[in-house]
């Protein structure tokens, strides 16, 4: 996200080329020999760490890929859950009901930045982000309290809407395995006569997945565009300390209301956050130990806050539910925490703020000839999102838990390889992260990104 990253190997790859290597002729000698004279100036600014900025004159390129699957969700315990936690009514180990919403999937994204060396010190960067997903919502309903099931057929009776086959449920209510998918999809067919948003799969549904909802981003997708100026305001041979400010902008769509994992009405996520934001990183890097041109050690912290700014968002198309969906509401949930009736507000918007976000990063990397290391722990926190809503809605949002304030914490492991030894201006770059904390936050596996990073000096 921030300019300058993995400049400090130019470094080390300065050192290796100092003594010139066999020369051809012509043209070649010329290509060397400019790269010579660029690499014995990034070797007497003695650039290094994270804070490292370009050189005054110099274009970079970055191009990140990540791919990763969502498996699971931490609770307010930390406990690894289900991403969405199964939506139960009644006392815990005697649920009238219980249905688990299944939502499943993974994806990925590339990161375009280019940045240049306005000062030596200070850098603009530009940054394209851009995403894909294919997430499922495969809800399944697990149990139907067989007096519940009893009186539901009857208030059915003469609507039009079929009635529930009680051979679904064995003798407790618990749905059986071989007629999961016929339940899930009679009760999600059910849903808009309690007040819902439709969940069913229109037509045929897949019998290996069941009914349900898919978002398939059927390609790549724009993110948030950041831009900002990242500036090295202090170097010495032991510590260097930077400052990178940015702008965020709503460039990236948020997910449809009517099919999104905020509200539990499907499986889409948001690509951005719908909002402007303003950013700022504060870095420090401290060498540890340096031996020549052949071994430098250097720890790292990173700090940076962002701020979303306020934006408006549209209500969930909520239809009316039907006497005979108020009157098993009647039962299942009578205050109506999760059934509000919420039809008068189809059409209508809310104020929605994300607020306040904090990253926070220490790590340690090992510079060795052409070869780096490197070992990074990671925090971040996002605040409760403010809404300025109708009461009835922001009470559905708290109790799905799924915009509650939340933080986790990532180990990253990373390797990398400079190939300016061989006159080629380029880093590559493998990362491997993995999540071992949080809270109200999803759990990512295989949660790979490689980076390829290359260099241009324009004067």
């Amino acid at each position: 996200m921030r300019t300058g990253i993995a400049v400090c190997t130019l470094l080390v790859a300065a050192g290796l080329m100092i003594p010139a290597p066999l020369s051809a002729q012509g043209l070649l000698d010329g290509y060397t020999a400019y790269w010579d004279d660029w690499v014995e100036r990034l070797e007497d600014m003695d650039l290094y760490g994270l804070t490292a900025q370009l050189p005054k004159g110099v274009f970079a390129f970055k191009f990140e890929w990540n791919m990763r699957n969502a498996v699971g969700r931490y609770n307010h315990h930390r406990v690894r859950t289900d991403m969405v936690e199964p939506i139960a009514f009644g006392e815990e180990g005697q649920e009238d009901l219980m249905l688990d919403l299944g939502a499943s999937g993974g994806g990925g994204g590339i990161t375009m930045q280019f940045s240049y060396g306005l000062t030596d010190p200070l850098d603009f960067y530009f940054e394209l982000p851009f995403q894909y997903m294919n997430i499922q919502m495969r809800p399944k309903l697990l149990k139907l309290n067989p007096d519940y099931l009893t009186v539901i057929n009857s208030l059915l009776s003469g609507t039009g809407y079929p009635r529930a086959n009680p051979d679904w449920f064995d003798e407790n209510g618990m749905t059986l395995d071989e007629f999961a998918n016929e339940a899930s999809a009679w009760f999600l067919g059910y849903l808009p006569r309690l007040g819902r948003p439709p969940m069913s799969t229109s037509g045929p549904y897949p019998e290996d997945k069941g009914p349900g909802k898919e978002f398939d981003s059927n390609g790549w997708m724009l993110a948030d565009i950041n831009l900002g100026f990242s500036w090295n305001y202090f170097r010495s041979a032991r510590w260097s300390g930077a400052l990178t400010g940015r702008v965020h902008l709503p460039t990236g769509n948020t997910a449809d209301p009517n099919n999104a994992l905020t509200m539990g009405t499907g499986p889409a996520i948001d690509q951005g956050t719908g909002s402007f934001g303003i950013g700022a990183t504060k870095g420090y890097d401290v060498r540890i130990f340096r031996y020549k041109h052949w071994i430098d050690i250097v720890a790292s912290a990173e700090l940076t806050a962002t701020y979303y700014f306020k934006s408006k968002r549209r209500y969930p198309d909520f239809p009316a539910a039907t006497s005979d969906g108020n009157a098993i509401l009647d039962l299942l949930d009578k205050e109506r925490n999760y059934f509000p009736d919420m039809s008068d507000l189809t059409g209508k918007t809310y104020e929605y703020t994300p607020g306040v976000g904090v990253d926070a990063n220490i790590g340690l990397s090992i510079s060795c000839l052409m070869i780096d290391f490197g070992a990074n722990l990671g925090y971040s926190y996002a605040q409760e999102p403010e809404l300025k809503a109708d009461w009835r809605f922001e009470q559905m949002v708290r109790n799905l838990e799924m915009q509650a304030a939340g933080h986790y914490e990532v180990l990253r492991v990373a390797a990398g390889i400079n190939l300016f030894p061989f006159y080629v201006p380029l880093q590559i770059h493998y990362q491997y992260e993995k999540n071992i904390g949080g809270r109200y936050t999803l759990i990512f596996d295989d949660n790979h990104w490689i980076t390829v990073q290359g260099y241009l000096p324009t004067f």
